[in-house]
């Protein structure tokens, strides 16, 4: 049994251990000054464990979240009870940015956007995004514009937005990775913070079956892709010839590990069923043929017979037979 005071040397390693990654993926951020220090993120912890209400907590939270990040505003967003689809914002230093009314709109379609993603986004200014960018990603501040989604069982319950200051220019692809990072781990910690202080929706089965069958037709999707980028790949040596039966056998091995990783077998092209690629010795082919072995109704039978790669078609592995003898 652990007694109270494990749980809280316990619980204090945890803090420092996520203070410790917190403040390393803050020193890696591609920013003109150095990262925070260890007692600005310790700051933040203290705030997000701290016991004050939620509105003096926002405030509080947005010119840490600024000094964490060297940016130049921030803002908390959150859903309004009693109103679906409804959001407010606490914010901090944002009136100088949007100059416009046409930019005020341009901003909430961005945070719109940022809402529905789920995921951390950063937006870099119209002025410096690449001309293949989507309108949908119209940043109108013209400095990176940084999204944190806050999740509680899957759904966003608020966003931390952060104004970065104005970049010399795009980031990389691996700059951008490191920011997101940032913000993820802050939204993560942040998250803590409003579980103290909000009541938020208990899980219900019906919710976990829905992101379930979600993650379900995603896998099949990927599946489904992973299986026409190899029957492609495998098409190209249709007609191929090797030198010696070892080396057709051994390709025909080759082609089995790949499929039987991925859960796949050829299809048969005389009877449609799934099958093993296999080379056999036969007759009069000096180096063997390819066949192409199932189980049917009528026992353990092999179709086809030519002396090069045949044209591969795959399919998904069937359900395995009783028998233990059935290699399908």
């Amino acid at each position: 049994m652990i007694s109270s005071r494990d749980a809280l040397l316990t619980s204090r390693n945890n803090k420092t251990l996520n203070n410790q990654t917190l403040q390393k993926a803050l020193k890696d951020l591609p920013l003109d000054r150095d990262g925070p220090s260890a007692l600005q993120v310790r700051q933040l912890g203290l705030l997000v464990d701290g016991d004050l209400p939620l509105q003096t907590f926002l405030e509080r939270l947005l010119p840490e979240l600024v000094q964490l990040f060297h940016a130049q505003a921030a803002v908390a967003w959150m859903k309004a009870e009693g109103a679906s689809g409804a959001v407010f914002g606490v914010r901090y230093r944002m009136d100088a940015l949007l100059n416009s009314v046409a930019e005020h709109k341009k901003h909430d379609r961005l945070v719109q956007l940022a809402w529905r993603h789920k995921q951390p986004l950063l937006a870099e200014p119209a002025s410096k995004q690449d001309k293949q960018a989507t309108p949908s990603h119209d940043n109108p501040t013209g400095c990176p514009v940084l999204f944190g989604p806050i999740l509680h069982l899957g759904e966003p319950i608020a966003l931390l937005e952060v104004v970065l200051s104005e970049a010399r220019g795009p980031f990389s692809p691996a700059q951008r990775q490191l920011f997101l990072r940032g913000i993820q781990l802050i939204s993560e910690r942040v998250y803590g913070g409003l579980s103290r202080r909000m009541t938020l929706p208990a899980a219900t089965i019906a919710q976990a079956t829905r992101h379930l069958e979600l993650l379900t037709n995603e896998v099949n999707s990927l599946q489904q892709q992973i299986l026409r980028n190899i029957e492609l790949r495998l098409q190209q040596f249709h007609g191929w010839a090797f030198a010696s039966y070892d080396e057709n056998q051994s390709f025909a091995k080759l082609v089995q590990q790949l499929l039987e990783s991925h859960g796949l077998r050829v299809r048969c092209p005389e009877c449609g069923n799934p099958a093993i690629l296999r080379c056999l010795r036969s007759g009069n082919a000096k180096h063997g043929a390819f066949v192409f072995d199932h189980y049917l109704d009528t026992g353990r039978t092999f179709h086809g017979g030519p002396t090069t790669v045949p044209l591969i078609q795959v399919v998904a592995k069937p359900a395995r037979r009783p028998a233990i003898s059935n290699p399908a």
